[in-house]
């Protein structure tokens, strides 16, 4: 009797992840639920910074797969953003403006051919990065940065990070820029040893010491709770991984992990 053939797989059919997270067939798509609402993920679309585009939120779970859906059959989303900086960064002004910078939309008036000359507007100094706990409704930019930078993300939905946050409360941290999450840190003890987990940084703020900063917050939270030693796991194929540790004085022990899913 031959065997039976594989079903095909569907990429626009969305399939249950983990708690929360429905992906697409192809993987373009994930819908997360956050706050009692829907997003969706578009990882072939990228929003302005460089993140992946978010679509939503949406009320129930068919809206968001219906905006899915919308999305992968309707044009990409434009953004004028990159142009204009780099128009600024050359010093030009914005399409549509005069000399000042400033938008026309007709003939230049007759009479007085000199203008008074209007003062430069003050540069603005981008926000500062600060370092916050986790906070309920972080979920799903935190799943977009890891995302981004390639860090696998496994059984890390809303509840499960809330239960995390909820038994480490202090430990578990983000880094902000603005309205923005660049870094991560998850910190948790047990009563016997600390452990970190998904440090890491978005890419235009790495080697500026933001990951540095947030693994020792985490370490003064834990030497503060009377923790005597912190452990992290770093995969073997992650050269880079290990680096950073080992640069922040941590060393490889001859153990191996084990794991069972439950």
């Amino acid at each position: 009797m031959s065997p039976k053939a594989a079903k095909p797989i569907d990429p626009t059919a969305f399939k249950r992840d983990d708690a929360g997270i429905y992906r697409s067939g192809d993987g373009r798509f994930t819908i997360e639920q956050a706050s009692g609402r829907w997003l969706v993920l578009d990882a072939e679309q990228q929003d302005d910074l460089g993140l992946p585009l978010v679509r939503g939120p949406y009320d129930t779970l068919a809206a968001a797969r219906a905006g899915a859906e919308a999305a992968r059959s309707g044009p990409a989303p434009a953004s004028d953003l990159p142009a204009r900086l780099a128009d600024r960064a050359r010093g030009r002004p914005p399409a549509g403006a005069n000399a000042s910078g400033h938008a026309h939309s007709g003939p230049k008036p007759k009479g007085r051919e000199a203008a008074t000359k209007e003062p430069d507007a003050p540069t603005r100094k981008p926000p500062s990065l600060e370092i916050r706990r986790y906070g309920s409704g972080d979920g799903a930019a935190m799943r977009a940065l890891w995302t981004q930078i390639g860090l696998k993300s496994i059984g890390d939905d809303d509840h499960s990070l809330d239960l995390l946050a909820e038994r480490n409360p202090g430990l578990v941290l983000v880094a902000t820029q603005g309205d923005l999450i660049v870094g991560t840190a998850l910190g948790a003890w047990d009563g016997r040893r600390g452990w970190i987990y998904h440090v890491g940084t978005a890419p235009d703020h790495r080697g500026a010491g933001l990951g540095k900063r947030l693994v020792h917050e985490v370490e003064r939270k834990l030497r503060a709770l009377g923790c005597p030693k912190v452990n992290v796991v770093v995969r073997d194929e992650n050269a880079d991984g290990a680096a950073f540790w080992e640069a922040l004085g941590y060393r490889l022990k001859p153990a191996r992990q084990y794991g069972r899913d439950l």
